[in-house]
């Protein structure tokens, strides 16, 4: 994993990628909010209303870096499969969004070989002499 997943649409990514990069994304998320609110707790702010607007605020840029981040590295793995990454909308169908989105980015292997996306991504236990720099025999 690199900083191309998080900030790059173009590519594949694999099923074991994803889950690393969907892990660091609410991890971050959730450490900035805890930050956030420490930092405004801190702050002394006396006015209830201007530190509550300014949490508001706060939480509103850190789910938009969220998305923005979680939308690179779905669009990757829907490219994986084959599908544009404007599946992405798929996820915001009500309970069946969601669910067909874990099982189609979570669970199911893209596709084999080169798409119009690119090619497949090389992952450590699929290539282990790519990961060690030997030829293969």
């Amino acid at each position: 994993m690199n900083s191309q997943t998080f900030t790059s649409f173009d590519g594949r990514i694999g099923r074991q990628t994803w889950w690393l990069a969907q892990i660091v994304v609410w991890i971050a998320t959730a450490a900035a909010m805890f930050a956030g609110a420490a930092l405004l707790a801190l702050s002394g702010v006396d006015n209830y209303a201007a530190g509550f607007s300014l949490m508001h605020l706060l939480v509103f840029i850190i789910l938009i870096a969220n998305l923005y981040f979680s939308f690179t590295v779905n669009t990757k793995r829907w490219h994986d499969h084959g599908r544009s990454g404007w599946w992405n909308l798929a996820l915001f169908v009500p309970v069946v969004g969601p669910l067909l989105g874990l099982v189609m980015l979570g669970f199911l292997a893209g596709e084999e070989g080169d798409n119009r996306f690119g090619p497949p991504a090389v992952t450590g236990a699929e290539e282990p002499s790519q990961r060690f720099g030997r030829a293969q025999p």
